[in-house]
Parts: C-alpha cells; structure tokens; sequence
C-alpha cells in the first residue's frame, strides 16, 4: 500500500511539473516584451486559440466581435493542418490557428493590438501587417525591421492602429509558397468616431489562390474554400450591404461582378472614398494585395444572384467546373439556390470547354496513327547505299548517334513531367503514392530498357547467323534491329499522344503531332538505317519492311490505346523503357564508329544530328505537344 500511495504522489507530482512548466511558457509569452521570443507555446494555449478560430470561422462571412481590453490581444500559432478548399480536394495547408484563411481581427481604431506569434511550421516565416501603419520593427520583413521566426519560437507584434479600414496580415517569407498553402488572415478596423450609421450587414469577402497538383495557381476560393463548398451573402430587402474584398492570390487578378445589383466603391486599400468621388457600378479589379470596401442596396427582386469572377478559369476547380469564385447573394426567405449551378449540364459544357471541338472519329484517328507511323519508311531506303567512302559511312553513323543522343534527352524529359506532376501533388499534401509509384516504375523501366535490350542483342539476335561482328561488336543488321527496337518503345509513346488528342476533341493539336511525330520519325528512320549505310549486309525490302513495323509499328498501337485511356504509368513506363534501350545503343554504335575512324568528321555529325533532333521536336512544341 505505502509504495502504491508512493508512486501515485511521484505521479501526481509529474503532471504538477508539466502543468506549471506549460503555465510558465504561457506566463512568458503573455508578459514577454514586443520582439522575438525564445519561447514556445503551451500545448493548451493551442487549443483555445484553435477553439476560438474554429468559433470565428463559422460566422464567416460575417465578422467576428471586436477584440475588448485595454490592449486587444490574440494569439497565432502558425501550423500545417488538413484543409479541404474544394471538394475531393484536401491539402496540407499551412494555417494561422487551423484555419484558411486566418482569424478575423476585429479591432478598433486607437486599440493597441498584440499579437503572440508562434511558429509550429518547418520552415521559419513572419507576419506582414499589410497596409497598416506600424512601428518598422513590427513591419514583418525578414532582414528589413526582423529575422524571421524559427520553427518553435515566438515573436511578439505590437502597435496602436491608427487608422480605419480593410486590411491584410500575410506571411512575408517564401511568399509564393507560403502564401499559396494558407498563411494570410483579414484586419478590419472600425472607426473611433463613424461618420454616419453602420452598414446593416457587413461581410468579408477574401480572395485566395491555391497550387493543387499544378506548379501554377489553379485551385481559387472565398474565405478558404471554392464553389460550392461556401457560403452566400445573406440579404433583406432594402438593407445596406457593406463587403470587404480582398485580393491576396499571390499572382492573380480578380473582377468580381455582382448580378442584379450595383455598387459604390467606399475604400480603396483601407482609405475611404469621399461621396462624390464614388460611381455606381458592377464589375471592380483587384489585383493582388489590393483591398476594396464595396456598398450596394439590396434592391432587386427577392431570390438567389450570382457574384463571381469575371476570370473564366477563376470559377474553375481545377480542371472542372463550376467553381472557384462563385458565390451569390440570398434573399432571406426566398428558396437559396446557391448550390444549383452544380448540375450535370452546367459541369458538362465546363468540363467540355478546353477540347476544340467534337471529337475526332476513332476510324479518322486509327488511320492518322497508321500515317505517322509510317513515315519511318522514309528514312529507311538510305540502308540500301552500297559502294559509300568510309568517311560518309562515318558521317551517316555520327548523325545517327546525335539523333539518338537528343532522343534520349526528349525522352527522359517527357518521361519526368507525369512524376513532376506527382511530386507537385504531394508537396500540396494529396498524398506521396503516386509519386512514389511513378519513381519505382521510372527506375524499374530505365533498368529493364538497358538490361533488355542486353539480352536481346547478346542472347539472341547472337543466335542469328553472322548477328556478331568481329571484336564482339553487333553486325550492322543486329544494331540496325535493336536501334528500331528502342525507338519503337519511344514511338509508342507518341502514339499514346495522338490518340488522346484526338480522342478529347483537340483535332487541331492531334493533326499537328501527326506531322510533327512524321518529321520526327523520318530523322529516326534514318538513324535506324545508319549502321547499314555503306555495309556488307544484305538489306532488301522484305529487311526495311521489318525494320519500319519494329520502329514505326508502336505508333499504332499507341493510337489505338491512347483514343481509349491515357494512364501516366504506361507512358513513364514505355518511355523509360526506350530510353534504357536507347543507352545501350547509343554505346554500341560509338564502338562501332570508333572502328571507321575520321573522329573529326565524326564529331561534326554527332552535332548535326542533335540538332537535326531538335529541329523536328521545336515543331512539336509548336504543336502544343
């Protein structure tokens, strides 16, 4: 019993350690003077602020209570939490208090306001009090008027607020990042002595931009989320509506627009505009950091209108549609109809708008497919040259090696953007499986490229008669079979292409890939026909006829596959798959150009082939490819 009642007061005296230990931490923040702290927060000092966010959040897009006291203070904790600004579209935001956007600050002019900053982030980051008029030390600039704020440290903000207004605080380190993940929050400043009466409703309206599986802002919301995921602006009949716009995308402009009303411009950037500067109207830009306090009566006809932005692909999610910048002004009383718009029709005709045009018949497509394809056959014939000088022979051999050395640049490229795209993802907290994935497929297909292609030139074009040529080096059939095998996997690729422009509606881009991918597979054609030039070997029509369905054949079939799905695995898959081959090649092919000889001509035409490589590829990114 007695070293029972021993260990329950060691335990009892523990959790009084913690307990005044996390009361100490709060104590030094609350007491600490303006200026950083080497401090961290107590654990339930986080709770209640997040408590108090959660609170706030929900009035939105109503304003909070003003702050009281004779110093109105609120703290901030900078902190990555899960945030979903659209639907199916959850991200690890980077958040003041858990919250996009940030606590509301409500304060009035003359207040003395403190801030108690911690940051809970892995990265150090400050907070900008924008457009206010503070001291320079609490200006929120890394290296100007201070260090930025370390992971797990404090710093304490503090000023009177002079003047009235709409304003911004926003994080001031790695702005395009940072501000793009969630670190930004509304400051709204009531007069000490209002000029007339207050608005009868008075709403915030914050713009923010977000980077979801994109390296471009492509995701937008009002007060942290996207179409339909908000709310509308609640309205009477005849009452004064006041709402406080604000742009902090970090790269966007955005023209809202009201439907059925119109408004006056009250203040622009916090300043107040007098009554006879201001004009009736129902559009106004705001660029980024711009804020606008707006004024309309709720005049029209009881029921549910549109305000948006004027920005097309602003009142997007993504790729789909409607959403984005919608939002709307409700009548109270009148059936709200602010979800409508997502209907099956009205996401149709969005989701649709990109394509050209209908798309384009899978008959049409296999027989464009089958064209550029084809087009191999024209380099081809030049396997067929007897009676050439070694130093053509060298020459031809080089430029083959220049083409082959730009495809597997164009190669690896084309293969590295889907896992771009996945690393972007992830970095936006959509989770690290598709990027992992794509990696090991990347690596397994380099691998298995190389090591394939090993195989099948050793074990068994070998077994072929006279497939080995004296030195261990492959005969000019064998190189010429295993060049058009790797280029085969490549051209699959490009036939993956063509069937999903082609198959989207994108007719015009699906016919200038056609011909870009013909130019493109002549030079290959040729590359292909290189070790023959000039050789001993018999090449007849039955020999190009091989060769051309082995390199250009895959366009075909990736016509066919490509008009039916498209799937980023099987694109890195094969693609890497030809560049592992194309590897292997590309050193064979230097032993056997080291036996001609004429290094000098040789290296000339390693250029000229790069180039001409480049040359047909600049057609394609004309294209849009």
């Amino acid at each position: 019993m007695h070293q029972l009642m021993r260990r329950l007061a060691a335990a009892g005296i523990a959790i009084a350690v913690v307990a005044l230990g996390a009361q100490a931490r709060a104590d030094a923040l609350d007491q600490a003077q303006p200026g950083p702290v080497a401090a961290d927060v107590a654990p339930a000092a986080v709770a209640a602020a997040e408590a108090d966010a959660q609170r706030d959040y929900a009035l939105l897009p109503s304003l909070p209570p003003i702050l009281r006291g004779p110093v109105a203070t609120i703290r901030l904790v900078a902190e990555v939490k899960k945030w979903t600004p659209a639907p199916n579209a959850t991200v690890d935001a980077w958040t003041y208090n858990g919250t996009v956007p940030g606590p509301t600050i409500h304060v009035r002019q003359g207040d003395t306001l403190r801030v108690i900053f911690t940051n809970h982030l892995p990265s150090p980051t400050t907070i900008h009090w924008h457009g206010m008029n503070v001291p320079a030390a609490m200006d929120g600039t890394p290296g100007f008027s201070q260090e930025p704020v370390q992971p797990g440290r404090s710093f304490v903000y503090q000023f009177v607020v002079r003047e009235p207004g709409t304003y911004i605080y926003h994080t001031h380190v790695d702005d395009l990042n940072q501000l793009d993940r969630g670190l930004y929050g509304a400051v709204v400043v009531e007069p000490a002595k209002p000029s007339g009466p207050p608005p009868d409703r008075d709403y915030l309206m914050l713009l923010s931009s977000w980077k979801i599986m994109s390296s471009t802002e492509n995701y937008f919301s009002i007060n942290g989320k996207s179409y339909p995921s908000g709310k509308p602006f609640e309205v009477s009949q005849g009452q004064r509506i006041r709402v406080r716009e604000i742009d902090i995308s970090g790269t966007e402009f955005h023209t809202m627009h009201t439907h059925g009303h119109h408004f006056q411009v009250v203040a622009y950037d916090g300043q107040p505009v007098s009554p006879s500067a201001r004009q009736m109207m129902d559009t106004i830009t705001l660029g980024p950091g711009e804020t606008r306090d707006i004024e309309f009566i709720a005049d029209a006809q009881p029921g549910t209108w549109m305000f948006h932005c004027h920005v097309a692909d602003h009142m997007m999610n993504g790729d789909n549609g409607p959403g984005g910048l919608i939002s709307a002004i409700h009548y109270t009383g009148t059936p709200d109809r602010f979800a409508s718009m997502m209907t099956a029709d009205v996401m149709a005709s969005a989701s649709e708008s990109a394509p050209s045009g209908p798309k384009m018949s899978q008959g049409a497509t296999l027989v464009l497919g089958a064209i550029a394809g084809l087009t191999i056959f024209l380099g081809l014939p030049f396997a067929m040259m007897r009676g050439v000088p070694r130093s053509w022979i060298a020459f031809a051999n080089a430029i083959a090696i220049g083409v082959l050395f730009f495809l597997l640049f164009d190669i690896l490229r084309q293969a590295g953007e889907p896992l771009g795209d996945a690393l972007s993802k992830m970095q936006q907290g959509l989770g690290a499986g598709p990027f992992v994935w794509l990696t090991i497929v990347y690596v397994a297909g380099l691998g298995a490229g190389l090591v394939g292609l090993v195989f099948f030139s050793r074990f068994v074009l070998a077994k072929q008669r006279a497939a080995v040529a004296e030195g261990g080096i492959l005969s000019p059939m064998a190189l010429a079979t295993t060049i058009a095998l790797g280029i085969g996997l490549h051209n699959f690729s490009e036939g993956l292409a063509i069937g999903q422009s082609a198959a989207t509606g994108a007719i015009g881009l699906a016919v200038l890939l056609i011909i870009g991918f013909g130019l493109h597979n002549m030079t290959e054609g040729f590359g292909i026909a290189a070790p023959l030039v000039g050789s001993d070997a018999h090449v007849g029509w039955r020999q190009i006829l091989m060769l051309g369905l082995i390199g250009g054949g895959p366009t075909f079939l990736g016509t066919v596959i490509g008009y039916r799905f498209v799937s980023p695995t099987l694109s890195v898959l094969f693609l890497t798959l030809a560049a592992g081959a194309i590897i292997y090649v590309i050193g064979e092919m230097t032993k056997a150009g080291g036996r001609v000889g004429h290094k000098e001509l040789a290296t000339v035409g390693v250029f000229l082939g790069f180039i001409l490589g480049l040359g047909t590829d600049l057609i394609l990114t004309a294209a849009g490819a």
